[in-house]
């Protein structure tokens, strides 16, 4: 543990979360580098997707992203901007997940990383954990299954921590003292 965490007041006992803030806005330049790094052509749909997913950190689902590009007064059709989602997350500019509501979504950061998840709003946040997460091994639930799951090998581990957000909480207390 570095010197800044422990003046953070974290701690080795256990796994602590941080919050990723990787990507900051990008200017167009720095998109189309991206695209055509990636042998695609740098379309306006694909920027203007990679604008708006880059500046706002959230995980859309398509009609999401549809109407946040709309109300910037960027839209595009359904059907280019699934074309362009497709072909952005084929070659690894974004990923895409089922998010714990059952939809597709979409996100900027391609790195490994967990999902905070607003119980509430449904709001995403990429986070990081550390502590002795790298530790963890699978225990199967049921005697029968206990050999075969011990032998797995694990090489990637996505964990979904849920509660509230500081938002949230906040509406939810003034809405209690009203």
């Amino acid at each position: 543990m570095s010197q800044g965490e422990k003046s953070k007041g974290l701690s080795q006992e256990g796994p602590y979360f941080v919050i990723i803030s990787v990507f900051m806005a990008c200017e167009r330049e720095q998109l189309t580098q991206m695209i055509e790094r990636k042998k695609l052509r740098a379309t306006p749909a694909r920027c203007r997707i990679l604008e708006l997913l880059h500046e706002t950190h959230e995980h859309y689902t398509p009609e999401e992203m549809l109407e946040a590009l709309r109300k910037r007064g960027k839209s595009l059709s359904i059907a280019t901007l699934y074309q362009n989602l497709q072909k952005l997350s084929e070659v690894g500019i974004i990923a895409r997940f089922v998010g714990p509501d059952g939809h597709t979504r979409y996100d900027v950061n391609t790195k490994p990383h967990h999902h905070l998840i607003c119980k509430v709003c449904g709001r995403i946040v990429d986070v990081d954990v550390a502590g002795p997460l790298a530790e963890l091994r699978p225990v199967a639930l049921f005697d029968e299954e206990r050999a075969g799951v011990s032998a797995w090998t694990v090489d990637e581990t996505h964990i979904e921590l849920h509660g509230v957000c500081p938002e949230c909480q906040a509406r939810l207390e003034r809405e209690a003292s009203a």
